[in-house]
């Protein structure tokens, strides 16, 4: 089997769930975090407020790419 693709990504973290994707061969970076109803279990979990702007989780990325 041959390797078809590697991708070359860095992610900085920032405050909170918020990080980025630099991923190569793309000029804009992949804002991740989380929101909804995830940011609600995580708060419940913690009992504490996570403040912040709301961006799409992982899982959000995985369902939409294979959703296809």
């Amino acid at each position: 089997m041959a390797i078809a693709h590697t991708s070359h990504i860095r992610i900085h973290k920032h405050e909170g769930p918020h990080r980025t994707a630099i991923i190569e061969q793309f000029e804009e970076p992949v804002h991740y975090g989380i929101h909804g109803g995830i940011k609600g279990f995580y708060q419940n979990k913690y009992g504490r407020e996570i403040k912040g702007k709301e961006y799409p989780a992982t899982l959000d990325h995985i369902i939409s790419g294979v959703a296809g």
